[in-house]
């Protein structure tokens, strides 16, 4: 039986050249192209090894690794980052959890190297590495550009996190992208319960309708910015608020803020 892998890189043409090279090794090979895509490509099971960016659209790194060592915990199969800025996130790879790194770099070059990397990953049976394993390719240096979109990125999501409501973000399929911890205190879960869950499962039933009648509303009827109403969870009436994402006026999906209704009556 073959071994299987899960390459995960939103760039198609890598995605291909890793694919193949992994083929070439006997290995079935399950293509995805967002964290949120290779979460759900793993529902049939754990795989022999995971390749993944360190940027990918959608859903975190870290919540991709962290969910994938959530749901196969007897399973510690070698997670690597082979991406274009492990460098630059040298300071964050004990955050991040994989298990090892390795910088992209010229494809001559990455062929020969990750041959090497498989053929002693195959020698020897897999146990987590004492400490995290970086294989470089040469001498390798910081780039202001990578920096700055990872200091942008870092922003992003720190303004996210302190905004001062619950805000879930949804993708255009309905399912949960991210949540941070306001809106994961009023729904009583973790990030990894709620990570790529239908967002009406997340809501009480008597309010499931409501909610997505709010979402069709927001996406159907372009002069409707917000639609709100009251949900009430664990006896705690919140008030909710669903806002349409679009970007290029084209539907990305929503974002959901949950907001305690006493502070809002009081503001």
């Amino acid at each position: 039986m073959p071994k299987k892998a899960l390459v995960v890189d939103n760039n198609y043409f890598f995605v291909e050249f890793l694919s193949e090279l992994l083929e070439k090794r006997g290995y079935l090979v399950t293509k995805a192209y967002n964290g949120k895509e290779g979460i759900s490509k793993l529902a049939n099971g754990p795989v022999d090894i995971i390749f993944a960016d360190l940027i990918m659209p959608k859903v975190d790194v870290r919540q991709f690794i962290q969910f994938i060592r959530m749901k196969y915990p007897e399973n510690h199969f070698p997670i690597v980052a082979l991406s274009g800025t492990v460098i630059e996130q040298m300071s964050e790879l004990d955050e991040i959890g994989a298990d090892y790194y390795i910088p992209k770099g010229p494809i001559d070059k990455l062929t020969i190297q990750l041959n090497e990397f498989m053929a002693e990953i195959e020698r020897q049976p897999f146990f987590p590495p004492t400490k995290k394993k970086i294989l470089k390719n040469g001498p390798i240096f910081p780039r202001r550009e990578a920096m700055e979109l990872l200091n942008t990125l870092q922003f992003y999501r720190a303004i996210i996190e302190n905004i001062g409501v619950g805000v879930i973000i949804v993708d255009k399929d309905a399912s949960v992208l991210n949540a941070n911890s306001l809106a994961l205190d009023v729904i009583q879960k973790s990030a990894l319960e709620v990570l790529n869950c239908r967002i009406a499962d997340l809501f009480p039933r008597k309010q499931r309708a409501e909610l997505k009648d709010a979402l069709k509303r927001v996406i159907q009827e372009p002069e409707i910015k917000k639609v709100t109403f009251h949900t009430s969870f664990n006896h705690q009436v919140t008030r909710t608020i669903v806002t349409p994402i679009v970007i290029e006026n084209n539907p990305a999906g929503w974002v959901v803020a949950l907001q305690d209704a006493d502070q809002h009556h009081e503001q």
